[in-house]
């Protein structure tokens, strides 16, 4: 796969509105990597201003100040400027960067859509069922993705579906024992919503390459908390989008095609952002885009690109390496406490195979959950618990105060 760094050069990424720049790793110039993970939780007003103890990163995460102070850059260029394209524009190139530089890739490489069943579509209308067939999923996926994969066997799809051996993670093994020379795509998460799990995209990419076919990574659970490289785990596509554990926001997903696939793909949709001259608009026989912006269709949500990308500068400027140590830290305590409370806990214990999910089964997640965030804890239930996922900026003390909560409200199911 072709990378911006194969000839050792750096590239760097400015944010526009920001006098901050970021080289290669995503370490910021000067110190601010040092700066202590407490010291950030001043920078999130709902935890600075709200007193809100925010354990929901896995379904809606924090906004930061920077981030609020962005968008209302876009809507002061939208009063502004006489013509805001040229800036919005800007900022959504420079999202389309800060993405690529999380995941070790080339902007080039990266597509602005809406969501992981936007990013679905493009990909599927580009495949073919004649030849090979099979799409390999699991049954530990988000909903989207296999009511997605089951609609596409009316065009010919036969959907395999791998059942985890353990209800929590899909092993490497299992995947291939899935797959056959039939496999044309293994489309799967690589941290699991429900329960934390996270597998082995390396492994799983060698295997489906072994059979001719691509791998295509649902990241929203794990970017941001989790080192993803996808030159070195060999991954074909992946989309992630920035609610969750990147902390910027809704309405804006971001879609990795690699360089070496993207071309030799021909979506059957096409919208005037995904060809090669977006402002021709006279031509009666348009060509697509090289790259994965052949994957785009209409006019990107560009405030939302703002407050990405604002999300995005704060994860690199803290370093994902960082914040997957803390991460697992905090999980680790989690589990721990909540399994001397009595709880059980639906979700891997071995560092290796979790992501930032912990689920706690009780009896009645929901009424547990209400209660929970009625104390002031940002909760959500899934798989028949309730879900507590950390980020960086938390502390010891919240976690301990979150399972004795807990305790009170939830009787172990």
């Amino acid at each position: 796969m072709g990378r911006p760094d194969s000839e050792g050069g750096n590239r760097s990424v400015t944010v526009p509105g920001r006098d901050r720049v970021l080289t290669d790793g995503g370490e910021p110039v000067g110190d601010a990597s040092a700066k202590p993970l407490a010291d950030y939780r001043e920078t999130f007003p709902a935890i600075a201003e709200e007193d809100r103890i925010h354990l929901n990163n896995c379904s809606a995460a924090p906004v930061p100040q920077r981030g609020l102070d962005a968008r209302r850059e876009c809507e002061r260029i939208w009063i502004e400027a006489g013509n805001p394209w040229g800036q919005w524009m800007s900022a959504v190139e420079e999202s389309k960067a800060l993405f690529a530089e999380l995941i070790n890739a080339d902007p080039d490489e990266i597509a602005v859509v809406a969501s992981a069943t936007q990013a679905l579509a493009q990909v599927a209308s580009a495949l073919s069922y004649d030849d090979s067939d099979e799409i390999v999923t699991t049954d530990l996926e988000f909903p989207t993705v296999p009511q997605f994969w089951h609609a596409q066997e009316r065009r010919g799809a036969n959907r395999i579906v791998v059942e985890s051996d353990d209800g929590l993670r899909v092993s490497a093994d299992e995947y291939a024992r899935a797959m056959s020379d039939d496999t044309l795509l293994v489309s799967t998460a690589h941290a699991f919503s429900f329960t934390g799990g996270l597998m082995d995209p390396k492994a799983v990419a060698d295997a489906v390459h072994d059979r001719g076919g691509y791998l295509f990574l649902d990241a929203y659970q794990s970017m941001g908390i989790v080192p993803i490289d996808v030159e070195e785990q060999d991954i074909d596509m992946l989309v992630s989008g920035n609610l969750k554990f990147l902390l910027g926001g809704p309405g804006i997903a971001f879609l990795y095609v690699d360089d070496a696939v993207a071309n030799d793909l021909v979506p059957t949709n096409m919208g005037w952002f995904g060809t090669d001259d977006i402002f021709g608009f006279e031509t009666d026989d348009p060509s697509f885009a090289d790259g994965a912006r052949r994957f785009e269709l209409g006019t990107p949500p560009a405030p939302n690109a703002y407050t990405a990308a604002a999300g995005m500068e704060l994860i690199l400027e803290v370093g994902v390496d960082r914040i997957r140590e803390r991460s697992l830290e905090l999980t680790g305590a989690l589990i721990d406490l909540a399994e001397d409370a009595g709880f059980e806990v639906r979700t891997p214990h071995k560092d290796a195979h979790r992501g930032g999910v912990v689920n706690v089964q009780v009896a009645d997640p929901d009424a547990a959950a209400d209660a929970l965030i009625e104390d002031g804890f940002n909760v959500s239930t899934r798989g028949g618990g309730v879900r507590l996922s950390p980020h960086f900026y938390n502390t010891d003390a919240e976690m301990e105060a979150a399972i004795e909560a807990l305790a009170e409200h939830a009787t172990p199911r």
